[in-house]
């Protein structure tokens, strides 16, 4: 009603031909605004931005902390009733902020932190030496230009450029020393000086630890006279096989995989081929009487054993943000006098550069793949499951689509093998070889195929083209496309691979088609060293992140690493065995898993015994009905627990109690069997009707449920 009356009486003051202040500064600012829009030159802008990116980033840098030093500083906080709000920062909740800040900060952030960030720019234009952009500084209202120029880096995205080059920079140490100039919070920051003094000694002590020389990390290599071959090639190109030939017909060896599922593979093969070799995993040791192989996944690697012959596979895997630090540890650490690395032909300038830098010799072999690989120009308009053919991959990128898609080939007559990450490594095993065998006709997997597995795969069927890689829904990229549709047309089985896609075939055809360019980082991990500082673990893992790296390195992504140690700590902080536990591999976004993992922990830190054999009898599903709906899911989750149980009991228990382990895994496994060889997945289906839906459709309830309950909800 108020705003009735303020409108009306606006109206009649116009008609009066009366003065409105309220409405004339409006009309003013928009006047502005479209001036500006008209001077604003976007082209000489972009190429300023070009030229200049480091030195405006150091400017906004410099403005944010003086901001901090000098400004009132907010945080946003949850007020009454759950509701965000904007808060001035206090002595209660400083510290988070010193924290929060430099590992969040976003364009948003950006903004809310430094208010004057649209004068910062504009001053920059007026002082810059590009005549258009300081005409159109000098004939344009200051705020109005600074609203045009912050909306052009929003939309293109240059304010989440600027804001993460900044958050690179940017420590908790470094916001600390910025607040405590600030006279406004001379007292809030005062009970942390102590802290944040024995954090910059940390600090301070880790980056004088860190050596510009990676190379000297790993002293007992530096003391070895080490021989490279560099085995460069695509998929299917013989590269891995050639390697292995020369592997077996060494003294001793080791050889290490990408994936359990690889190293299991390999360990059959090397023992078929009557070389005695051991597997030792994460989750499982096989040791083999009288073997001097061993075969394992890369991040089990013991840099103090000597090997006469290592082969080291997929090391282009070096740039993996997760795992990348373990393949860069064993290059340039393995002690061996005769290194085979397998790895696509992206990957030649950094693996040279590394292996140069250690001081190694080294030669390069080119492999041409066995056989030609192009898309299948026949399946353009890829219908499914109508167009699916014996021989065929159909990829997708999660456990549930795999489920679907296979459940509705089983429904048309097709049979089909499963392979995706969270199935056991035996399971997968079988899989492939059931389609291997002609068992099954087809096979629907996740990108895990992509890694080394060979099966006799005639043409590769893209059924999505985008995947969740942990933090966003992104397209796949060149170097994935190439990966996974690489595994089509097996030597010797078919003279041709083919490649198709349900969407986006020209999409697929492209990235399948472009030159890749070269890998230009190598992730690095923290040395094991650097966790025995004095310091809590998750810090020091926190600024171990924050030093540069040195050239052609970076840092690899740490977090879930750092997220585990905080949990630990939350529950005690018991330093030398939070050091021991962070080994054992964790998964924190599985709620059931990660509680056991928590629970053992709390266990071992308060002096008790840990519920090993309790756990076992609670997670041992071995006896659940096959035809249970859900039967398949317990049954992984089961042998997700078993393995902790097996690494844990490795690392700290009974060996024991490693028998029964293997014993119950071995029979999950089996129960695993059976119902995949029933060939029964469930469909997707209606959450409410249980009507059977299509894989690719992508609600959880039909159309006539979603009609009948929007018409209930709007009471029509």
């Amino acid at each position: 009603m108020l705003f009735g009356i303020f409108l009306h009486y606006n109206i009649f003051m116009k008609k009066k031909g009366r003065y409105n202040p309220c409405v004339a500064r409006k009309v003013k600012e928009k006047k502005y605004k479209e001036r500006a829009e008209e001077l604003f030159p976007e082209n000489e802008f972009e190429e300023f931005w070009k030229k200049h990116y480091r030195d405006i980033e150091n400017t906004i840098y410099d403005a944010l902390l003086d901001s901090l030093a000098g400004d009132k500083v907010y945080t946003v906080a949850q007020g009454a009733f759950g509701k965000t709000q904007k808060q001035e920062i206090h002595k209660g909740n400083i510290e988070k902020f010193c924290e929060n800040l430099p590992k969040k900060l976003n364009g948003v952030m950006l903004r809310e932190q430094l208010p004057e960030l649209p004068h910062v720019i504009y001053s920059i234009l007026l002082n810059c030496d590009n005549m258009p952009l300081v005409e159109f500084a000098i004939n344009s209202n200051e705020k109005a230009a600074g609203k045009i120029v912050m909306n052009h880096l929003r939309e293109t995205k240059r304010l989440r450029t600027l804001a993460d080059g900044i958050k690179e920079r940017l420590t908790e140490l470094v916001v600390f020393e910025q607040l405590s100039h600030n006279p406004r919070y001379t007292n809030a920051t005062a009970r942390l000086k102590k802290t944040m003094a024995a954090r910059k000694l940390l600090f301070e002590s880790i980056q004088t630890s860190t050596p510009d020389d990676y190379t000297k990390l790993f002293p007992l290599a530096r003391k070895m006279e080490r021989h490279f071959i560099l085995h460069l090639g695509p998929t299917n190109s013989g590269k891995t096989y050639q390697a292995m030939e020369e592997l077996m017909a060494a003294e001793n060896g080791i050889y290490l995989a990408p994936l359990r599922l690889l190293a299991y593979e390999q360990y059959e093969k090397m023992n078929r081929a009557g070389c005695p070799c051991s597997m030792i995993t994460g989750e499982e040791q096989i040791l083999m009487p009288g073997s001097f192989h061993q075969s394992s996944t890369i991040e089990m690697l013991n840099l103090s054993d000597e090997w006469e012959m290592a082969v080291i596979d997929e090391a282009q895997m070096v740039a993996d943000r997760q795992r990348g630090g373990s393949w860069t540890a064993a290059i340039l650490g393995i002690r061996a006098k005769v290194i085979h690395v397998c790895a696509s032909p992206d990957a030649e300038r950094i693996l040279t550069r590394m292996i140069t830098s250690c001081g190694d010799t080294m030669e390069v072999m080119y492999h041409e793949r066995k056989t030609p690989l192009e898309m299948d120009s026949d399946s353009i308009g890829f219908r499914f499951p109508e167009d699916v053919q014996k021989g065929d991959a159909l990829i997708v990128f999660s456990r549930k689509d795999v489920h679907s898609v296979a459940a509705e080939l089983q429904q048309a007559g097709k049979k089909c093998s499963i392979i995706y990450g969270s199935l056991p490594y035996d399971v997968r095993h079988r899989e492939a070889g059931k389609f291997a065998d002609g068992v099954t006709d087809v096979v629907v997997a996740t990108d895990a195929i992509g890694m080394g597995m060979n099966l006799p795969i005639r043409r590769v069927v893209f059924l999505q083209t985008i995947k969740y890689d942990g933090i966003n829904e992104r397209p796949l990229t060149s170097s994935e496309v190439k990966q996974i549709a690489g595994r089509a047309g097996r030597f010797g089985i078919y003279d041709t691979g083919y490649v198709a896609s349900y969407y986006d075939y020209e999409m697929i055809e492209r990235l399948l088609n472009h030159k890749m360019i070269s890998i230009s980082k190598a992730m690095i991990n923290i040395p094991e060293e650097f966790l025995e500082k004095n310091g809590k673990v998750s810090t020091i893992l926190e600024m171990w992140n924050q030093i540069p790296a040195a050239e052609y390195y970076d840092k690899g992504d740490i977090e879930e690493k750092i997220k585990v140690a905080r949990a630990l700590e939350s529950v005690e902080d018991d330093r030398e065995l939070i050091r021991k536990f962070i080994r054992i591999p964790a998964n924190p976004d599985n709620k059931v898993t990660f509680d056991i993992y928590l629970d053992f922990y709390r266990a071992l830190a308060q002096g008790r015994p840990v519920p090993l054999h309790e756990t076992m009898e609670q997670h041992n599903s071995a006896f659940v009905n096959p035809g249970y709906k859900q039967a398949l899911s317990i049954l992984e989750t089961s042998s997700a627990v078993y393995d902790f149980l097996y690494s844990f009991t490795r690392m700290f228990g009974d060996l024991e109690d490693l028998t029964k382990i293997l014993e119950i895994k071995r029979q999950i496994s089996e129960k695993i069997f059976i119902i995949l060889d029933m060939q029964k997945l469930a469909m997707k289906s209606c959450m409410y009707c249980g009507k059977k839906l299509k894989w690719s459709y992508q609600y959880t309830m039909c159309q006539e449920c979603y009609r009948k309950r929007h018409i209930q909800k709007r009471g029509w």
